[in-house]
């Protein structure tokens, strides 16, 4: 039963199936492109074969995002793009290729540079004209479907993600086909980072009985194809059904924003080289236990409609299953040290998301929590 007022907003024109790319003509309206991708897409044409699809003439790429991408990159790019004087953006990859995307698009028709408006900018983006696609080459991040941008500065040392209403994609293309040559390792972080969008959106503080629905849906459905798609990698319905989940999971934790396994994936990420995916993944498990007494009915029904009898047989499953897809369960496979843990606790704790998480949270809960899974 719904027993509280909720809001959900998706504005994003979302195009899912085999060979989606070959339609791009039909879907992009502008003179001039620019792709942004990370090198590999670049270097083995996948980029080039997207902008021919769209039959633009005029083309620019820029192809050196890297994971957790840096401000100082937005930057770079942005200054291709006005040079270009680009009126579509299309941002193909994982979550880092179509976060830059996200920020480009409206710094070609705003001012300044990224600091302007990150973290300690002062000033606000105005309304978006650029055409914005994102094109996802993972099963993971859920980016394409969600008004989000995560960027680290450089000097700082510091990795915060940005909200806007102009964040938004004008089309998500999702094209299963474009993730069958994953290689296995990243098929099982970026899936299991779908698996915490689900479950974090599920029992977010903010969750709404629409983000349940599709959270159980994606839950589920990652239990029953990943473990396929990681030791079967040319299975081509586990691979479509897993590109399906992440689209599925985006649109969830986009309603709800995520929670305290995405505030410690932040420095795990920047201080301790982990992908996004594993950085949050390796502490799923522990976050399940300790979420479950701040939302026992509603993970107790989660539980059940999976065919799991408590909250133990549950947490023990997902464990298993990293183990089973190669992915660590412990920080020390991090080279994290109990030394480090004040500082990610404290660098965590910063994280305004942090407080999505069911229960109480605070220093000495989520030192607790991390000193458990050393």
């Amino acid at each position: 039963m719904v027993n509280k007022g909720f809001n959900y907003f998706m504005p994003t024109k979302l195009v899912f199936g085999d060979g989606v790319i070959y339609g791009l003509d039909e879907l992009v309206h502008g003179k001039s492109l620019l792709i942004i991708s990370g090198p590999f897409l670049y270097n083995n044409g996948t980029a080039q074969k997207v902008a021919e699809a769209t039959k633009i003439g005029s083309v620019a790429f820029f192809h050196e995002i890297e994971p957790n991408p840096s401000c100082q990159t937005v930057d770079q790019a942005v200054m291709i793009a006005r040079e270009n004087k680009v009126d579509v953006v299309i941002g193909l990859g994982g979550g880092s290729a179509m976060d830059v995307s996200k920020m480009v698009s409206c710094l070609i028709d705003n001012e300044g540079s990224i600091f302007d408006y990150y973290s300690t900018g002062n000033r606000t983006l105005l309304p978006r004209k650029t055409q914005l696609i994102c094109i996802p080459t993972t099963s993971g991040t859920g980016s394409e479907v969600t008004n989000i941008g995560v960027y680290t500065n450089n000097e700082t040392h510091i990795k915060m993600p940005f909200a806007s209403e102009f964040f938004w994609p004008d089309i998500a293309l999702i094209d299963p086909h474009l993730t069958y040559t994953l290689p296995p390792h990243i098929t099982a972080s970026t899936g299991m980072d779908a698996f915490c969008h689900a479950i974090e959106a599920y029992w977010s503080v903010n969750s709404n009985p629409i983000s349940d629905a599709l959270s159980i849906e994606v839950i589920k459905n990652i239990f029953e194809n990943i473990e396929m798609a990681v030791k079967e990698p040319n299975n081509v319905e586990a691979r479509s059904k897993m590109s399906y989940a992440s689209v599925i999971a985006g649109i969830s934790f986009s309603q709800t924003k995520t929670t305290g396994i995405h505030a410690v994936s932040f420095p795990l990420t920047v201080d301790f080289g982990a992908s996004h995916g594993l950085a949050c993944s390796i502490t799923l498990p522990a976050f399940i236990r300790f979420a479950y007494a701040g939302r026992k009915a509603k993970m107790d029904y989660l539980f059940s409609v999976l065919g799991f009898d408590s909250m133990d047989a549950f947490a023990n499953r997902v464990e298993t299953l990293m183990v089973d897809i190669n992915l660590p369960t412990r920080l020390s496979a991090l080279n994290v040290k109990e030394s480090d843990l004040d500082h990610i606790v404290e660098v965590s704790m910063k994280a305004p998301l942090i407080h999505f998480t069911p229960g109480t949270m605070n220093e000495e809960v989520l030192y607790s929590l991390l000193k458990s899974i050393l």
